[in-house]
């Protein structure tokens, strides 16, 4: 471990005085709030683990279509997509498997129990208000699938102010996009509706294929908050309806897939400094094939998974408690070349977060019990510590545990095994952040994060060709992580660089489709009549199936926009060089693309 962190010093000590040596006095800036480290609110400068958070203007000045479009170009994800828009599409954080991310719609998971992955390539990024992103292990928090970290896709905010939006947009492979966002509140009740509809054409999914692929995806986000007298009530509903056309092997296929995410929630406090949640929650993930396979039958996957959750949170002095139980019913049920299963899972949890603020320091433990149907318990825990060596800079460190129970697919489906244990994690970071000021920081992070038990696909008898799924590997990533971001009234500049070792103890081979280095810039400018914004992309080689070797490439994305009384006019330039690259071994990606868009806000 040592070894990869001196060398990592060494290549990025340039940059990082590069960085620090050209600063300028910048304006004060307000102390940014974050909701998903803790699944409570807090100042990010309390929160230890690396969070990334892209806000709604971040979003719209972007060309991204997706939310996985949009996290490549932070440092610590890495997305591989097998095509185009609305293809299979895989986010590795900080060089985990795709299903070791929990990703979140408004807090509430939404990762197929079938696969355990979630559908990054489902969620548009226009009815998104802001994204947050842990790039540490978060089971305590979060339960299973985060054990390498968690996005959590937030569509409403506490404010709501009144607002009507339209936008329309158009570009490469006849793709169209157009939506509305309306928000109204009163003293009585506060609600925002939004809809959005893209059709795309498509471009060939891979090499061999010269058909277009096309994609199209409805997705509505509806939300209500209100309060009767102290009791508070809040209401959420995220649809995203759609077909995706794809090559199954050089057949042109298509699917439908449909993803629901349901939200009630009851607050009542109990005090100045004791608030109580209930909350249920409901979600669906549902893919039908839409033509028979050789044994005439028509796949499909479906996910129904319904939680119970009771919280409270309690503030005294620096000191936050939470607190709260949890209960899930999980249905899954899938159908695929001939294999064919129905489970139902019951899971029930227990977990306690504690921060403490004292001087200059602070702690922040949280513990979960998990008592699971098929795997009985587990006890999950992790610790953090951070130390203020003054008003600009910190210390800090962190250690901790993380699961991932196998999922229906593993146990069930094709190599199935139902004696499969859970994924384990132990990790453990070491940093340090400087503030030059609240608009300017540069940070250093080193970690390491051992993954056992990895469930993989064995051929257990070559003759029969039978295959089995068991707990056969094991990972250790261990990586450095060095960032400077300067944000201002007009100015937004971010850097990070991200150096790993993503490794396959078990044969000592490269984790696929992971790269060991990669640099990632954006610089954004803005001002009361126009924007600019600077996507740029280095990554390093990548281990495929199959022993290939995906070439190392780099990217650049560009989009501007003027603003006029009550709209603004964008043009997003995607892979600006029109650079040919690989992000899955015989998979096409898009070459130079332009989009226009028109913005038209009535209540500016």
């Amino acid at each position: 471990m040592p070894v990869i962190f001196y060398k990592a010093y060494m290549k990025s000590k340039l940059i990082f005085l590069l960085l620090i040596t050209n600063l300028a006095n910048l304006l004060h800036a307000s102390e940014e709030i974050v909701v998903t480290p803790a699944n409570y609110s807090q100042k990010a400068s309390v929160a230890v683990p690396s969070i990334i958070v892209i806000n709604k203007e971040t979003i719209q000045r972007s060309s991204a279509t997706d939310v996985a479009d949009l996290l490549r170009w932070y440092a610590g994800i890495e997305v591989a997509r097998t095509g185009g828009v609305g293809q299979q599409t895989s986010a590795f954080i900080r060089g985990s498997n795709s299903n070791h991310t929990a990703v979140l719609i408004n807090g509430i998971k939404m990762n197929s129990a079938t696969t355990g992955a979630p559908a990054l390539e489902a969620i548009n990024v226009s009815t998104i208000e802001r994204i947050e992103v842990v790039k540490s292990p978060r089971s305590t928090v979060y339960g299973s699938e985060a054990l390498g970290g968690v996005i959590n896709i937030i569509t409403t905010t506490d404010e709501i102010e009144n607002d009507a939006v339209i936008h329309f947009s158009s570009g490469r492979y006849s793709t169209t996009e157009q939506g509305f966002d309306l928000k109204y509140s009163n003293v009585y009740i506060s609600t925002d509706i939004s809809f959005n509809q893209l059709d795309s054409d498509g471009f060939p999914a891979t090499i061999t294929s010269s058909a277009d692929h096309g994609h199209d995806n409805d997705t509505l986000d509806i939300n209500l908050k209100t309060n009767v007298g102290k009791l508070g009530f809040a209401f959420g509903y995220w649809q995203a309806d759609g077909n995706t056309e794809y090559d199954g092997f050089g057949t042109d296929l298509d699917q439908d897939r449909k993803n629901d995410v349901l939200r009630t929630t009851f607050t009542f406090p109990f005090s100045d400094f004791w608030n109580s949640k209930f909350s249920v929650s409901k979600i669906k993930d549902e893919i039908r094939q839409n033509q028979m396979n050789f044994l005439s039958d028509e796949d499909f996957a479906f996910t129904d998974r319904i939680v119970y959750d009771w919280s409270n949170e309690l503030s005294l002095f620096d000191t936050k408690l939470s607190f709260g139980a949890s209960m899930q019913e999980e249905d899954a049920e899938s159908l695929s070349f001939g294999t064919r299963y129905k489970e139902n899972t019951n899971e029930s949890s227990y977990y306690l977060n504690h921060q403490i603020e004292i001087g200059r320091h602070t702690f922040f433990g949280s513990t979960r019990y998990v008592d699971h149907d098929d795997f009985g318990d587990e006890t999950l825990w992790n610790a953090e510590y951070a130390y203020a060596l003054s008003d600009k800079a910190k210390v800090f460190a962190s250690y901790g545990t993380g699961f991932r129970a196998p999922d229906s697919n593993a146990r069930f489906g094709f190599g199935g095994n139902s004696n499969l244990k859970e994924e384990t994690s132990r990790s453990i970071e070491l940093g340090t952040i400087y503030n030059f000021n609240q608009n300017t920081e540069v940070s250093l992070r080193l970690y390491e994060n051992k993954i056992e038990d990895l469930i993989e696909t064995v051929l257990i008898n070559p003759g029969a060709f039978v295959f089995e799924n068991r707990n056969v590997s094991q990972a250790r990533i261990q990586g450095l992580e060095l960032a400077f971001r300067h944000q201002s009234n007009h100015w937004d500049v971010n850097m990070q660089g991200s150096i790993k070792e993503p490794i396959n103890e078990t044969d000592d081979s490269l984790l696929l489709r992971r790269s060991k280095r990669s640099l990632h810039t954006s610089i954004g400018y803005k001002n009361e009549n126009y924007f600019m914004q600077l996507n740029g992309l280095l990554s390093s080689e990548r281990a495929d199936f199959g022993g290939i070797k995906l070439p190392g490439y780099g990217l650049l994305n560009l989009s501007a926009g003027i603003h006029f009384p009550y709209s603004t006019l964008s043009v997003k330039v995607e892979n600006l060089l029109d650079k040919e690259y690989e992000l899955a071994s015989g998979f096409n990606t898009p070459g130079q693309s332009v989009f226009a868009e028109l913005r038209i806000n009535f209540l500016e």
